[in-house]
């Protein structure tokens, strides 16, 4: 595209400052953001993309628009967003908002075009002492939810930045909007929703996990259980049903492996304590259930107080302190299959000349063209 001579002025002039300001923020803000697990993404606007915006006739200094800087803030759901909105504000200036406040909307009930948070902001108090002249340059930092920034970067080339434009094309855009938009609603009102009559329900595992997080957390202190209350429930669950013990009877049988051992030992997990209770309690009889039919498995160490079977070999125990077997490296290839216990490699015979070995490496051919794996150019800016 023809750039008139003046605008490429204009815009290197302007491309110097904004990448400092880019560098600025990429220490100032970037590093708390990803601290929080949240992903940012920044560009400065290319030459192009520049001309395109002052031709809209909607910015009134060419020499700073409030875009030519502009970065995204990605959060998890619209939950964070105010978390997200705060550390800007900590950070940064704020001259502008869009949309004013959240509960206004410029968009129509039938509507579902781009309408994103938007913060316009300059660089604030407590800024470095260098690139004084930065100062009074604006910039935009979008504020997205992960559903948000997926359907921004799936259709940007198809509905804004494109050689051409398709009616079903948008539809089609719009109607994933609308429809994510409903999975946001869905994720952030979850607490709620949970609570109607259509989705109230609990399955047989769900009820004996709840039950198994209550008596976990009633034997054990906060600090001897995992922030994952719901692995850990699960996999002792899985334990007690390989010992056919039902999961409300799980507390009884803590007990009495306090009362048998003296003490609950704090080097134990949870999940190892279970398992050694139900070793030494002799209602359990979990030698003959692992004798029983069944694919599930339980984790044991040294650690642990088990009867002398456990020790041996079993198809049904990892046991962590078990020798590991060595195979000699020295040894001929069919010697160290059969240590392994694998069937010995098989060879094949020399192709006739002028055809490759089925196992020879591929070749790739020189004139096929590699697929393009490299990011997009950041697109914060969807207007």
């Amino acid at each position: 595209m023809k750039i008139n001579r003046t605008v490429r002025d204009i815009y290197a002039a302007a491309e110097e400052k904004y990448k400092r300001l880019s560098d600025e923020a990429n220490v100032k803000l970037k590093p708390p953001v990803e601290e929080r697990g949240w992903f940012f993404k920044s560009r400065v606007k290319a030459l192009e993309s520049f001309a395109l915006k002052l031709e809209t006739g909607r910015v009134d200094k060419p020499s700073e628009p409030e875009d030519f800087y502009a970065c995204t803030i990605v959060v998890p759901t619209q939950l964070h967003v105010e978390q997200a909105e705060e550390l800007v504000r900590s950070l940064y200036h704020v001259k502008t908002r869009r949309p004013e406040r959240d509960g206004s909307t410029h968009k129509e009930a039938s509507s579902f075009v781009f309408d994103d948070l938007r913060l316009y902001v300059l660089r604030g108090e407590g800024s470095s002492a260098i690139n004084l002249d930065l100062e009074d340059l604006k910039f935009e930092i979008q504020i997205k939810t992960i559903l948000q920034f997926a359907w921004g970067a799936a259709t940007h080339d198809l509905i804004y930045k494109t050689d051409s434009v398709s009616w079903p094309k948008e539809r089609i855009a719009y109607q994933v909007k609308a429809m994510l938009e409903h999975a946001e609603l869905a994720i952030s009102e979850a607490s709620t929703l949970s609570r109607s009559s259509a989705v109230a329900k609990q399955d047989s595992r769900t009820a004996d996990i709840l039950k198994i997080i209550e008596q976990v957390e009633r034997f054990w202190a906060a600090d001897a259980l995992p922030a994952d209350r719901k692995r850990l429930a699960e996999n002792i669950r899985a334990a007690l049903s390989i010992a056919k013990i039902k999961a409300e009877d799980l507390f009884a049988l803590l007990e009495g492996e306090q009362r048998r051992f003296g003490l609950v030992p704090r080097e134990l997990s949870p999940y190892a304590f279970v398992v050694q209770a139900l070793a030494n309690t002799p209602s359990v009889d979990l030698e003959k259930k692992l004798r029983g039919s069944g694919r599930g498995k339980l984790l044991i160490h040294s650690g642990m107080e088990l009867p002398a079977w456990m020790r041996s070999p079993h198809s049904r125990l990892i046991d962590l302190d078990a020798p590991t077997p060595v195979v000699d490296q020295s040894t001929p290839a069919r010697a160290q299959a059969d240590a392994a216990g694998d069937p010995p490699p098989v060879f094949d015979p020399a192709p006739p000349d002028g055809q490759r070995r089925s196992d020879a490496p591929m070749t790739a051919d020189k004139n096929q063209t590699a697929p393009n794996l490299s990011d997009p150019e950041p697109s914060p800016e969807q207007q």
